[in-house]
């Protein structure tokens, strides 16, 4: 790496690790922005040059430490330590380099203030931000164009309104003109975009509404519907300290500490990995339609593992 070169990469991940420390919580558009760099640059000092510092993306895209954290803790300043993860990069093909470096930083770092918690963040699929597929999308997207796509089978023509990640994978999530329904599309299932060079008037406030409803990929606009179940107090705690949905409304607290807790989805794919995942604490009431299915997919498995 150039003098030069060296210089920019100092600074800017310097400033990053400011940033985070003061508790300014950037996103990788601004940072991209402030420093003049691209989004897959600031991605790679992210994941790269400062994967040995605690920080996580939280859901709205915003970079922070994880609690407890801040770079006044450690015993180096920002400066030599990023110097330090510098020099530790060159020799990523050094066996077992990465316990090495795990090692020296969880020393480096006061171990009284060093942080005990670890949150895992789900990996995402792969998506090259920078390709001109992906800018022509975006720019789709800002000026509201209305868009004929070519999927793997069939063309839609389509109001853009984000791009968005669920479970891991990435999609478009558009408006359907055929049905005037919203829905999310496969982001890697795209051949080919066509403007129309015609727009569309949807407010930003609509299509945050729309978003609000959204637990799923299998969203399905104007088919929403509300699930009923009950909690056993075995497992009440969870689902008083945390909404497992957007939707998720406590109906009632019963005496003996189980909760009637009632969802509002658009698909039974919204709720089910909840549902399966917390049984048998927790019994589906209404619809029936939807706990005659829970009870047949069970019945289903019993009878193939018997």
């Amino acid at each position: 790496m150039a003098k030069k070169d060296y210089d920019k990469t100092l600074t800017r991940l310097i400033g990053i690790l400011t940033k985070l420390s003061n508790y300014e919580y950037p996103t990788t558009k601004e940072l991209a922005q402030e420093y003049n760099v691209t989004l897959r640059t600031i991605q790679k000092d992210i994941k790269e040059h400062l994967c040995y510092f605690p920080i996580i993306r939280r859901s709205d895209y915003k970079y922070m430490f994880t609690d407890g954290f801040s770079m006044k803790q450690t015993s180096l300043t920002n400066d030599e330590m990023i110097f330090l993860n510098l020099a530790l990069s060159q020799f990523n093909d050094v066996d077992d380099i990465d316990k090495i470096k795990a090692s020296i930083y969880k020393k480096i770092i006061n171990k009284k203030l060093y942080t005990p918690y670890y949150i895992k963040q789900d990996d995402l699929e792969d998506i090259d931000i920078d390709s001109p597929f992906i800018s022509q999308l975006e720019s789709f997207i800002q000026e509201r164009e209305i868009v004929n796509i070519t999927f793997t089978n069939v063309t839609k023509t389509l109001e853009l309104y984000k791009i968005a990640a669920f479970d891991g994978f990435w999609y478009l999530f558009a408006k359907d003109l055929e049905d005037n329904r919203v829905k999310t599309f496969y982001l890697s299932h795209i051949k080919k975009m066509t403007s129309l060079g015609t727009y569309h008037k949807t407010s930003n406030q609509m299509i945050e509404d729309v978003l609000n409803r959204v637990h799923s990929a299998f969203f399905t606009d104007g088919n929403s519907f509300k699930v009923l179940i009950k909690v056993y107090p075995k497992v009440s705690q969870y689902f008083k300290s945390r909404d497992f949905l957007t939707s998720q409304e406590i109906v009632k607290e019963n005496e003996d500490g189980s909760l009637l807790v009632r969802f509002e989805v658009t698909h039974d794919e919204d709720i089910d990995n909840i549902i399966k995942s917390w049984l048998p604490d927790i019994e589906v009431l209404e619809p029936k339609r939807y706990k005659e299915k829970i009870l047949q997919e069970l019945q289903e498995y019993i009878k193939k593992i018997s």
